[in-house]
This record gives structure tokens, sequence and C-alpha cells, in this order.
């Protein structure tokens, strides 16, 4: 299954990367496709944090309701991710402003 729901709105990029359909929780994986959620490692994870941090893309996740996944491995897995990618996203700027602030002595040191 390949991206196919990434769009442009106001200069920013819209990108679905956790979705339902057909009763399986999917994600998307760095080269834009679906993949099933069971099947995502930490390379997976951290490329989902990426654009999730990424000022410029709006990160969407498919709702969940309790019955559009039949499969109880990837209903558990997409409710755990939904719920945290979900707080790191209402927390976005936070997250960043700490992220900068953390990170900002190494880098002046070592910019030329």
């Amino acid at each position: 299954m390949k991206l196919v729901e990434m769009h442009m709105r106001k200069g920013e990029e819209s990108m679905k990367c956790l979705k339902i359909e057909n009763g399986k929780g999917f994600f998307i994986d760095k080269d834009g496709t679906y993949q099933e959620i069971d099947k995502m490692g930490k390379d997976d994870i951290l490329h989902l944090l990426d654009i999730a941090t990424d000022e410029e893309i709006d990160f969407e996740i498919d709702d969940m309701d309790e019955n559009q996944i039949s499969n109880p491995a990837h209903k558990i897995i997409y409710q755990n991710l939904s719920d945290k990618f979900n707080e790191l996203l209402s927390n976005k700027t936070q997250f960043l402003d700490e992220s900068e602030a953390l990170y900002k002595d190494a880098l002046q040191k070592y910019q030329m």
C-alpha cells in the first residue's frame, strides 16, 4: 500500500502516519508504504517520531473505535501508539522548546 494520503495545506504537509483499514492498524514506513502495525520495529518508531516532531508536517492519526480493529494485537499496539503520539502532538511546541534549550549550549559551542 503506497502513501497516497499526503497533501499540502497552508504551506504544511499533512501525513497520515497511523491508520485503520480492513480491521487492521497500519503505520507509514520510511519508504512511504503502509505496513501492518505489528511489523513495526524501533527504527520505524524513530521515523514516526521524526515526522511527529517536524514543524512543517501535520502528523495525522485515525481515531480508533473499539470495533474498528478486529486483530487483538493490532488493537493493543495501535491504541498505545495512538495515545503516546497524541500526547506528544498536544505538547509538541513545549517538547521542541525544551529540546532546543537542552542542546543550545552544545550547538553554540560547536557552531562556527
